[in-house]
């Protein structure tokens, strides 16, 4: 085989890219898992607040609280959550919405979720398209862990 034959430069190049194949592989990761979780809604007096809060338990759970939900009478709010290893990604979206509309007050929400990894640093994506804003933070499930983030627009 002659070194200036397209046949050589064509089998080279099969060959490099077989061996950049056997060293560049994708990270393999788990599953995707969804989860639904309705939040429990208590009346509020504090207005223009939107904050996202964390509080890891003893008992490995993570109590998510919202504060500052907008809602009309008789609305509710749900999680829809997808966990991608430490990663995970929340929409907050209403659930029942009011046909009669009415008006609107302030609301806290709050649940209890499993979902978290134990002892280790979960990267968390905050959606709200109740309210439009959104956050990202880092979070360990650790007992006695809090943290708190506003969100934005």
């Amino acid at each position: 085989m002659d070194f200036t034959s397209i046949e050589f430069y064509t089998i080279a190049f099969f060959l490099a890219m077989a061996f950049v194949g056997l060293f560049v592989r994708q990270k393999k990761t788990a599953p995707a898992n969804s989860v639904i979780s309705p939040l429990n809604l208590t009346p509020s007096q504090q207005e223009g607040v939107s904050k996202l809060k964390l509080r890891a338990n003893d008992n490995g759970s993570v109590t998510i609280e919202r504060e500052g939900l907008l809602l009309c009478d008789g609305e509710t709010v749900n999680l829809i959550v997808t966990i991608i290893d430490d990663k995970i990604t929340i929409q907050e979206k209403k659930g029942k919405i009011s046909a009669f509309g009415g008006k609107e007050n302030v609301y806290n929400g709050q649940v209890d979720v499993t979902f978290f990894l134990e002892n280790n640093k979960n990267y968390l994506r905050y959606e709200s398209s109740v309210a439009g804003q959104w956050c990202k933070l880092a979070f360990v499930n650790s007992p006695g862990n809090k943290v708190e983030k506003d969100l934005s627009y």
